[in-house]
């Protein structure tokens, strides 16, 4: 089917993002792209238009599908930022390029070949397996389609695949490869090291001109971010249910309403053994009888406890009726006679019982109460809404006043940057936060913005004050910069400490006395990998263990730089390869998918220079939002 028929949101994403970003912006460099075009087209391929009404179904189509699966909103102007209006432009143009191929080869689908693909596509059948024509016309109309345009799209889909699909077809991969992948992903290494440390007191402390030097040479670092004041009013049900006030009567009324939501079912804890013939079932039956203990009777037929026990379950937790019914029947500590269910015959025990419970008023009263003061909040969120709308475009649409016309809260947020921190770098609280901060920084002082819908409510903001962002003092920040000046020389003296310990090393000095002088413990490590690490190595430690050869010495330095690790690099673990094993036939494919992409990526490339593609810059301008001015 097309894409909208078949999951659109999974495989266009996946097709988009994963396989055409990474060659999504070669047609912006060809030579002749800006040179002469249709007027009536977007971008021509050879004979082959794409329209700008075709680009805009599939730039919104990616939106829609990538908020839908995400659950985060991608607004139009977010997906130009991120370069997917030309990710998608490209996609369009490199289907028409697979178009005007198709074209050039002849190729063709017959009318009987794409009857059968429709009829066999399992979307479109009923419960029995059966083409559906109801069903098909159903889901054309679901998605805006009509036979004509869908049978054309799959008739471009069919030819599109035969051509794009010859990529990945009959690739052989040689055993040598795949063992080299192999080995290379699953070499392990031992090592040996120990930590040299570098204390403050070893080095020089910062000098004024070295301290001002970093301050001049990093502003990036001594910047403080911009800042925004923010008045916020919220109005949701939690802030409107406090208000509320409920009668006796509308609390008894609440109860009958929501009365079986109050009611717990009897559980029971059930012994079930489960025997193969009526027969067995009985002959045990008699042991138990005779003083043998239930579990005891079950590890002797090989089961252990926790596989013969349902705990705290109602009748409905078991699927067979049958033995439901038993289960339910039997008083507390009682065992069944021989139960015949649809596909065992098992004998039962209850073990403990917990009856069911109706809960009175009194006793849910305070829960209930909450319940139903929400449940009319919700019903006038709404109204709520409306007022303070009607209000906000009143003469004086101040947000106190509002907030206090309409019993909901107000909040002023002095300042705050947009990751909510304040000028202390101190987190500052704030409702919704991520909403209302990207909300916040997408506007300015003076603007009139939408509130923010809620789940349940709705968030209203206002941007008082902008505060731009400045490079802070040099007095405010002469602490900051100093400590980042020691940090360096620290950092530099380690390594430096360690680069001559390896050195010594190399040359034949004995770890354990290079650990001795250095007053560092020697500790070992085993089994690490080329793409794992943990605690004690991380991955520039790691690395340094891989970079050389078995035996060999390197170093890494200290996530803080008050330390580095003089590495021993020891045994060599080569796991055997068996070019049968699941991860064998991983790699295999994932060498295949990664020749196929750069056969389809190279013919598509060299498909679009010899048939020429030129895009309409005056309409793309428009349709990007960046107009020649």
């Amino acid at each position: 089917m097309m894409d909208s028929m078949r999951n659109a949101a999974k495989s266009w994403v996946a097709k988009l993002l994963i396989g055409l970003l990474a060659v999504s912006f070669g047609v912006w460099g060809i030579a002749d792209v800006f040179r002469g075009f249709n007027s009536g087209a977007l971008a021509t391929v050879g004979k082959t238009e794409v329209s700008a009404e075709a680009f805009s179904r599939a730039f919104n189509n990616y939106i829609q599908n990538y908020s839908r699966q995400t659950g985060q909103a991608l607004t139009p102007e977010e997906a130009r930022r991120l370069g997917i209006d030309r990710a998608v432009l490209n996609e369009l143009i490199q289907g028409a390029a697979i178009d005007n191929q198709a074209e050039a080869l002849k190729l063709a689908v017959s009318n009987d070949y794409l009857g059968r693909e429709i009829m066999d596509n399992p979307d479109f059948k009923d419960s029995a397996g059966k083409f559906d024509k109801e069903q098909f016309a159903r889901l054309l109309a679901q998605n805006g389609l009509n036979e004509a345009a869908y049978f054309a799209g799959e008739r471009q889909k069919l030819l599109r695949d035969a051509i794009t699909g010859t990529a990945s077809r009959d690739l052989a991969v040689s055993r040598t490869l795949v063992e080299a992948q192999y080995r290379h992903s699953n070499e392990q290494r031992d090592a040996r090291y120990f930590v040299v440390k570098t204390a403050e007191s070893e080095i020089v402390p910062p000098t004024d001109d070295e301290i001002k030097a970093e301050y001049d040479g990093s502003p990036d670092a001594y910047t403080a971010p911009e800042y925004r004041a923010i008045a916020i009013m919220k109005a949701e049900p939690a802030d409107i249910a406090a208000k509320i006030e409920l009668t006796a009567e509308e609390i008894a009324a609440g109860f009958e309403k929501y009365k079986t939501d109050y009611f717990t079912a009897e559980k029971r804890t059930i012994l079930q053994l489960s025997f193969p013939t009526l027969e067995e079932a009985r002959a045990a039956k008699d042991k138990l009888s005779a003083g043998t203990d239930f579990l005891a009777l079950a590890k002797e037929r090989g089961f252990s406890e926790s596989d013969v026990t349902f705990a705290g379950k109602t009748k409905a937790d078991f699927f067979d009726p049958a033995i439901a019914a038993a289960a339910f029947a039997l008083a507390e500590g009682a065992i069944s006679e021989p139960v015949k269910g649809a596909l065992a015959t098992v004998l039962l025990k209850a073990v403990k019982i917990a009856p069911e419970h109706q809960s009175t008023l009194d006793e849910v009263k305070p829960r209930l109460s909450e319940r139903l003061k929400l449940d009319r909040a919700r019903d006038e969120i709404d109204s709520i809404f409306g007022l303070v709308e009607d209000a906000r475009g009143a003469p004086d649409p101040k947000f106190e006043t509002i907030a206090e016309r309409a019993g909901i809260p107000f909040e002023l947020i002095a300042l705050t940057d947009s990751g909510g921190k304040d000028k202390d770098g101190k987190d500052v609280a704030m409702p919704h936060q991520a909403d209302l901060l990207k909300a916040a920084f997408a506007s300015d002082v003076g603007n009139d913005d939408d509130a923010i819908r809620l789940d349940e409510g709705y968030v209203w903001f206002e941007v008082r004050e902008v505060v731009p962002s400045a490079l802070r003092p040099f007095d405010s920040v002469k602490e900051q910069a100093k400590a980042q000046v020691a940090a360096s020389k620290i950092r530099s003296l380690s390594e430096e400490k360690v680069k001559k310990l390896v050195e010594r090393a190399a040359s034949g000095a004995v770890l354990e006395d290079l650990a001795k002088e250095s007053q560092a413990e020697i500790k070992t490590v085993q089994g690490l990998k080329r793409n794992e690490s943990n605690a004690d190595f991380d991955p520039a430690a790691v690395a340094a263990v891989f970079g050389v050869a078995e035996n060999g010495f390197a170093y890494a330095l200290e996530a803080d730089g008050k330390g580095a690790k003089l590495i021993q690099s020891q045994a060599v673990l080569l796991a055997p390869f068996d070019a049968g094993s699941a991860e064998a036939k991983t790699i295999t494919d994932e060498i295949k998918s990664a020749a196929a992409n750069d056969m389809l990526a190279a013919d598509m490339g060299a498909g679009q220079k010899e048939t020429g593609v030129k895009i309409n810059e005056t309409l793309w301008r428009q349709i990007a939002g960046t107009a020649t001015q």
